[in-house]
């Protein structure tokens, strides 16, 4: 997510990885059963934001407009509104430009959980002199007041609440075995060892090898097909290939645990998944450190190591908690913290069987749907409870 700050629609291109392969759509016309409506109505939805982002990419505003206008006659939500801003700006016509991202702020404001990560996004970007969207509108005196009204309503990260009694049920990770032919391969393909050597300790070792994941190559949310494994998803990226947040993580995961780290990928959902169309998720890893038998958040998209102000390692729940501090240890974009809600994992457990295990907190129900129509698969284990989660792996 390099470049999300840098043209706020780029978070919809992010959040358009997670329709690539939606079964159903234009794709069951003519077969025996009828097409889920909601998913047509995704799919339509789909294919006008890729006509918005494709027209603006091509300096064709209003084309992108008229895009926009129809996303928003289907689904009058916020981000729909910045869309429709961001395309009146690139026209040069700043009065309809400005009276859009009033209402588009407006509704944000209102709601900005429901509002979303893509909406949060395009309202945290007004007021970085990085974005391009809102170039042509920066030096009218309108600005800065809409930008104060933006940060006014911006969503703040508050704690969730999660059992911290003992585990009940634990999901225990088997230790990754390091010298199989998986491991050893990618090990010695990527001279992996030499990446995390001469590391004082478990944390220096997983921060340079998150760096080193982060360098490979930079983020887009594109529809393709990718490898699902690290050493394809490498050689892809040695050819200039990209990948999603689900890459970054799956390459971290396993580079660790090829260097003797336990760690598995971990999916952060919103609160409102079921119901969000766009951008409703985020992917990164957790390491096992031994020397500190904790686990810590570590996302190599955006090169973060989660470890406190007092040098503690933070799993992905404390890292969460973490960003709801007047200041922050460390900086994490507003759009992927709303993503913090539900954490997820599926690994090879103790018993030696795949296991899933979501975490949601107290209160919560495990979601059946992903962004409206894709099926959520009921997980192994389902807790509020922490140490449920967060049991270390089998020595």
């Amino acid at each position: 997510m390099r470049s999300m700050v840098r043209h706020a629609a780029h978070a919809l291109v992010l959040a358009l990885c997670f329709l690539a392969t939606i079964p159903g759509c234009a794709s069951t016309r003519g077969q025996e059963h009828a097409p889920d409506p909601a998913m047509e109505v995704v799919q339509v939805l789909n294919e006008l934001v890729v006509s918005y982002e494709t027209a603006m990419a091509e300096g064709q505003p209003a084309k992108a407009r008229e895009a926009a206008e129809q996303l928003l006659a289907r689904e009058p939500a916020p981000w729909a509104q910045f869309m429709l801003a961001a395309a009146w700006a690139a026209e040069g016509n700043r009065n309809e430009a400005f009276r859009v991202l009033s209402v588009a702020i407006e509704s944000f404001g209102r709601d900005p959980v429901g509002a979303g990560p893509v909406a949060i996004d395009y309202a945290t970007s007004l007021g970085s002199a990085d974005n391009s969207s809102w170039e042509s509108l920066r030096s009218d005196p309108r600005f800065a007041a809409l930008v104060a009204r933006a940060k006014a309503v911006a969503w703040q990260p508050e704690p969730l609440a999660f059992d911290a009694g003992p585990a009940e049920q634990p999901v225990r990770m088997k230790r990754p075995a390091v010298e199989s032919e998986p491991l050893r391969t990618l090990r010695e393909a990527y001279k992996l060892d030499a990446v995390v050597a001469g590391a004082t300790d478990d944390i220096d070792r997983v921060r340079r090898m998150c760096h080193w994941v982060h360098e490979r190559t930079s983020h887009q949310g594109w529809n393709g097909e990718l490898p699902s494994d690290a050493l394809g998803l490498l050689r892809l990226a040695e050819k200039g290939g990209q990948w999603r947040c689900v890459e970054f993580g799956i390459v971290m995961a396993e580079c660790l645990n090829a260097v003797g780290i336990p760690a598995r990928t971990v999916g952060a959902k919103v609160r409102n998944v079921e119901t969000e169309l766009f951008g409703a998720g985020h992917v990164f890893a957790e390491a096992w450190l031994d020397d500190r038998q904790r686990w810590v958040f570590v996302d190599a998209q955006m090169d973060i190591v989660g470890v406190g102000s007092d040098g503690t390692p933070m799993n992905s729940v404390e890292f969460r908690d973490s960003l709801s501090q007047p200041n922050p240890p460390i900086a994490y974009h507003p759009a992927l913290a709303l993503c913090l809600y539900y954490f997820d994992s599926n690994f090879d457990a103790a018993n030696g069987k795949r296991t899933s295990i979501v975490l949601g907190p107290v209160g919560s129900k495990v979601p059946t749907k992903f962004q409206r129509v894709h099926p959520s698969p009921a997980p192994d284990r389902f807790t509020h409870r922490l140490a449920d989660f967060y049991a270390p792996p089998v020595p």
